[in-house]
């Protein structure tokens, strides 16, 4: 972890910035924009983009992302104190924050939707909705953001782990094993990610069941579809894996294909994935309308995609999953699954239990050796 403290730095300047490290590296790199500026554009219009880019979920309905312009790129321990040097003559300012969400959902209500959603599936309604639920949790007092970060991308080291502030909205964390989009040595990637299995400490991995392969199988097929529909015909499909995110497991399928020709279709891409029947369901408008009718929160930025693109030769961006907001006091941490008819409603509970416990555990660590 950077020395400098520089995550408690840059937010006692309100300032736009992310602090990410890419998953399977070491290197922890810090995006400061220098002024408080808004910056908004079209997912179309992504391959025109340099910085750190954000997209809600909702970015679906309205196409727009935000950027976090990369004034400053750090990412050495000379880059960290030439960083220092450069906000620590700016004058603090307070952090404003958003409203918190005004619904959490208890066990009971929960069961419920999810009796309901798959009630709906089974009248042919959907093949598969992915429903989520926000959990309110109080931080200890004086919590340490540098710390908490250094915690995060210790325990995480296969995920994309960042942490980004836009004033406004608030402090947003994650680590998140899906990958949109990652553009690297001339190709374009992408995978189809779904199914999930929490791993048992000294226990051999049973085989998976038919609702993750099934739920797995519409997401690859949706994946693939957006391939061709593009116009993209040599593509490399790879075999179905299992991906492993700290106690969980995934079924994943990788795409592969070569960017030459295709370079000004990355933002149409984006557009076409998002959101993807891992976060959304199948088929899209028919699902993201359940959605819509059944949860009472916003997502605001879960299930929605980020990362750094055409920065420091690196073009990446995920699906914003096992993430939470800050506000203040509390953080909200966000976590769904996917429903197919065969779900089970206490087995999906548990699943977003095991989910939310990516970051709260972390949380939970450092509340037990705070001083």
């Amino acid at each position: 972890m950077p020395p400098f403290r520089l995550i408690s730095r840059l937010l006692s300047k309100n300032l736009p910035f992310a602090v990410y490290r890419l998953p399977g590296t070491g290197e922890i790199t810090f995006l400061v924009q220098l002024s408080q500026q808004e910056n908004v554009f079209q997912t179309d219009k992504l391959a025109n983009q340099k910085g750190f880019i954000i997209a809600p979920f909702d970015a679906y309905k309205t196409g727009e992302i935000r950027l976090i312009k990369p004034d400053i790129v750090a990412g050495k321990t000379k880059e960290y104190q030439q960083l220092l040097a450069a906000i620590d003559h700016l004058p603090d300012q307070e952090t404003s924050f958003p409203q918190e969400q005004n619904f959490f959902i208890d066990k009971p209500a929960y069961l419920q939707q999810v009796k309901q959603l798959v009630s709906s599936m089974k009248k042919g309604k959907a093949a598969k909705v992915v429903l989520s639920r926000v959990l309110k949790k109080p931080l200890p007092s004086a919590f340490d953001f540098d710390t908490f970060f250094e915690q995060l991308e210790e325990k995480y080291p296969a995920a994309f782990v960042y942490f980004f502030h836009l004033p406004g909205e608030g402090y947003w964390a994650g680590a998140t094993p899906e990958t949109l989009l990652k553009q690297d040595d001339g190709f374009l990637e992408t995978m189809a990610l779904a199914g999930t299995r929490k791993l048992s400490s000294g226990k051999q991995m049973q085989p998976w069941g038919k609702k993750e392969k099934e739920e797995q199988a519409f997401v690859t097929e949706f994946v693939e579809k957006q391939i061709q529909n593009l116009g993209i015909e040599n593509y490399e499909k790879k075999p179905v894996e299992t991906l492993l995110a700290g106690n969980l497991a995934h079924l994943c399928t990788r795409f592969r294909f070569a960017v030459k020709g295709q370079e000004t279709k990355t933002g149409l891409f984006a557009k076409a994935l998002h959101p993807t029947p891992a976060v959304g369901g199948l088929p899209q408008r028919q699902a993201l309308q359940l959605i819509e009718k059944t949860e009472k929160h916003r997502r605001h930025y879960y299930t929605g995609f980020l990362g750094p693109w055409q920065v420091k030769n690196q073009q990446h961006l995920f699906v914003n999953l096992r993430c939470a907001r800050f506000l203040g006091n509390s953080m909200e941490i966000y976590a769904g699954g996917g429903l197919t008819p065969a779900s089970l409603p206490e087995k999906e509970w548990q699943e977003t239990e095991d989910k939310a416990q990516t970051l709260l555990s972390v949380v939970e660590k450092l509340r037990n050796f705070a001083p």
